[in-house]
């Protein structure tokens, strides 16, 4: 689900107010020629939009709805960013989570206070008023299955928009985002430039600027699909998908040796808080490791990557939605792309 920011009445920011076209017209654009560029490469994908016009204007939980109503495996909001000072500027790549940093707090208080301009907006969030800081005290409380998943795209978003656009990489933040804190997928919300400043807000008019940036979002996706998935590419082109089936589940084979051997383990959540004896996990050997302040759960080892996908497969219709699949050698961490060449080449 791709998912182009504002729409409609809602024109985004100005800008400088140099041009007539707002953040609303940039970010479709951005995201319709990402949407061309999968569609291209992935052809089996099906890609949806929260909006294909600047005449539509969707209510803030609208977009996050669209995106669990449809089983949308990835969701990807497109913004512009604005700020008082001029000199501002460098892309953004944001996941959802609270922030100590004020600069992170007020974009999202910023983005979040489209709720405004719709109807009712005080039934529809159940009293939340993205201006009032108490309000964001539900966020802590979110539990986010997907923040692995999300913060491993957003971090090569990020990547590419550094080697591939050029731009000055302004990291991947944590802040409170109300359109992808519902969403029931791994999602990230980016700010591809500033368009209150006039240098950088001629890049983000230009069509060379949004090709560049689409292109960058679109290389990103395309290595965290292979990553997540184990997809060898056959071509800068084309792809192969892999397609699962439900099948009779083989006993969970026993732990095996990591040390000079490849091994496949599934990842079930990612967590803010300790959560090893929820009881989520009832029945699950679990391994936990904390990562930057977060905490990762893996269970099942093999080497086998087809018992791995099959019991991926058993686990997400238990409950665990967001599992998949990560592999290690040597004990360290690898991508299943490169776990998969090195037992090729064995």
């Amino acid at each position: 689900m791709i998912d182009p920011g504002h729409g409609g009445k809602d024109p985004g920011n100005l800008g400088t107010g140099r041009y007539k076209i707002t953040e609303k017209h940039i970010a479709l654009a951005i995201s319709l020629k990402l949407g061309e560029y999968i569609k291209s490469a992935f052809p089996d994908i099906k890609i949806l939009y929260t909006r294909t016009t600047n005449e539509e204007f969707l209510e803030l939980w609208e977009r996050t709805q669209l995106a669990n109503n449809n089983n949308a495996d990835l969701f990807i909001s497109v913004h512009c960013d604005a700020f008082t000072n001029s000199n501002a500027y460098g892309a953004g790549v944001f996941v959802m989570g609270m922030s100590k940093l004020k600069a992170n707090m007020d974009i999202a208080m910023k983005e979040n206070s489209v709720i405004y301009l719709e109807d009712d907006y005080q039934q529809n969030y159940d009293g939340f008023d993205p201006n009032t800081p108490e309000s964001y005290i539900v966020f802590s409380l979110t539990q986010n299955t997907y923040l692995d998943q999300s913060l491993k795209i957003a971090e090569k978003v990020e990547h590419e928009f550094d080697t591939r656009a050029n731009r000055k990489s302004r990291g991947v933040k944590q802040a409170p985002f109300y359109v992808i804190s519902r969403a029931n997928m791994p999602s990230i919300l980016i700010e591809a430039g500033f368009l209150t400043n006039p240098k950088e807000e001629d890049y983000l008019h230009s069509k060379i600027g949004q090709v560049y940036l689409s292109s960058a979002i679109f290389r990103a996706f395309k290595s965290y699909k292979e990553e997540i998935e184990g997809i060898e590419s056959l071509s800068d082109n084309k792809e192969d998908n892999l397609i699962e089936k439900r099948t009779k589940f083989p006993e969970v084979e026993k732990d095996v040796e990591e040390e000079n051997e490849v091994v496949f383990k599934i990842q079930i959540g990612t967590y803010l808080k300790p959560m090893v004896n929820d009881p989520i996990f009832d029945g699950l050997k679990v391994e936990e490791i904390k990562v930057n302040g977060t905490y990762k759960y893996l269970t099942f080892t093999c080497s086998n990557k087809l018992k791995a996908d099959k019991e991926k497969i058993k686990l997400r219709s238990d409950g665990f939605s967001g599992a998949f699949i990560i592999a290690f050698y040597n004990g360290k961490q690898i991508s299943v792309k490169e776990a998969l060449d090195l037992q090729n080449n064995k």
